[in-house]
């Protein structure tokens, strides 16, 4: 049996058109050719794939079963194609992707190598509290977001990316005082600094803080993770950040860890997408490649 790609192609026009003559115009063809491909696929089967009703072409059951296959054929020459214009570095189009205010550290190294292959992509990143980048996903107005504390209510896909490890954190001038406080249960001496309500970092500060019946005794809320770190640094108090963002200032000696039963707080790194999200060929493409070099880019730029 010799079925042609387009044969195939002019059958599913026609089964979503209900009609030869404006299957043939959605893609600027004549209608004798449209036909002609249809008649040639259906001198290879001995069962009718279309019938007439009124005005309209309809699909028989059998007809119908060619076109799902042909849809799936399809969607498998996509992938194909989608490949080799990778392995090209001809892959073209725009990502958009939200990060929490921390994922401002990661985001940009998973995106310098993937565009390094891929030039004609362009990428938009936009940094905000988890609460926006949230209803960001629902709005549809960003493809990928970049979340450490995973929503309840989402109809989601993702991939987990690395472990997320929160600290609390002071200054060193502060430690020694700070420490004495919390060993004796004294938190209300500690001044803490939190993030804003909405982010995921106040959230599992919050959370943490409740489960073990801890008052603490707020001096200052911020808006952002370097915000959070310059009042830290200033010896204004302390607070529970992602060690993502106070890396290279605890390398520095600009910022301490004190300890404390159950911490560091564990959680992942997860890049997440709303399960009916109809993915552009550039997205599609980013997600393949961050899934198999999610490893390699984390022990590159994130040595532990």
């Amino acid at each position: 049996m010799n079925i042609s790609i387009q044969q195939l192609r002019a059958l599913q026009l026609v089964a979503e058109h209900n009609s030869i003559t404006k299957a043939a115009r959605s893609i600027g063809m004549t209608q004798p050719a449209i036909s002609i491909q249809l008649k040639n696929l259906q001198e290879l089967f001995d069962f009718p794939l279309t019938e007439v009703v009124g005005k309209k072409i309809y699909m028989t059951e059998f007809g119908q079963e060619l076109v799902d296959a042909a849809e799936r054929i399809f969607a498998e020459l996509d992938v194909i194609e989608q490949k080799m214009l990778e392995l090209k570095g001809l892959l073209a189009g725009k990502i958009r992707i939200s990060a929490v205010s921390t994922g401002k550290y990661i985001v940009p190294y998973l995106m310098s190598d993937f565009l390094d292959l891929h030039p004609h992509v362009d990428i938009s990143l936009e940094v905000s509290n988890r609460r926006t980048v949230l209803a960001h996903l629902q709005e549809n107005t960003t493809d990928l977001a970049l979340v450490s504390v995973l929503p309840d209510d989402y109809d989601l896909e993702k991939i987990t990316l690395s472990s997320n490890r929160w600290q609390l954190a002071c200054s060193p001038e502060k430690a020694a005082f700070y420490k004495e406080q919390i060993e004796t249960n004294q938190w209300q001496n500690v001044p803490f600094i939190l993030r804003e309500k909405g982010s995921g970092t106040r959230s599992m500060m919050e959370r943490f803080f409740s489960q073990r019946n801890i008052s603490v005794k707020s001096r200052l809320e911020l808006a952002t993770n370097e915000a959070v770190k310059q009042a830290i640094m200033a010896g204004l108090g302390a607070s529970i950040l992602s060690t993502f963002s106070i890396h290279q200032e605890i390398d520095d000696g600009r910022i301490t860890i004190l300890d404390y039963p159950g911490l560091p707080i564990v959680g992942d790194w997860d890049l997440i997408w709303l399960k009916q999200k109809k993915h552009s060929p550039a997205v599609l493409a980013f997600i393949r490649w961050i899934t198999e070099n999610k490893e390699r880019l984390f022990e590159k730029h994130f040595p532990s």
